[in-house]
């Protein structure tokens, strides 16, 4: 990435509002807190790192295709790995329940798509905390004849 992705900043805000939004509602309601605080600990991590990914990839593609190369299927391969590592984190936190609990886990790696809800919102707070100025794009031409 050639500078900083200020979406991928804003999903990983969002990302971590949700984790602590599900981690101070759910630790009542759960016998094995440390349990739930690790899994939904490990899901969020693991929501980082697939935005991460995911912003990479796109990155990667736009870049190929540019190039003439073929992005939708580097796109189905990136997604696949991403899909398999969600698959992983969450077989292995099943193997491991009684330290981390895989229904925290699921919550915290769906974080990721709460976040993609809530973006509109962390905007606003990420561009107002760290001063960004908003780019402005010139008027696009009227296409329609």
């Amino acid at each position: 990435m050639k500078k900083h992705n200020t979406t991928l900043i804003e999903l990983w805000v969002g990302i971590v509002f949700v984790a602590l939004i599900c981690l101070l509602a759910g630790i009542w309601f759960v016998q094995n807190k440390l349990a739930y605080a690790l899994g939904i600990l490990v899901g969020g991590i693991t929501a980082t790192y697939l935005a991460w990914h995911m912003a990479r990839s796109i990155d990667k593609m736009l870049d190929r295709a540019e190039a003439g190369g073929d992005a939708g299927a580097g796109m189905r391969v990136s997604s696949l790995l991403r899909y398999g590592i969600v698959v992983l984190v969450l077989i292995a936190s099943a193997m491991v329940s009684e330290w981390v609990n895989p229904i925290s886990v699921f919550i915290g790696i769906i974080g990721l798509k709460v976040a993609a809800y809530l973006q509109p919102f962390t905007h606003k707070i990420v561009f107002k905390v760290f001063g960004w100025e908003e780019e402005v794009y010139p008027e696009m031409p009227d296409t329609e004849e």
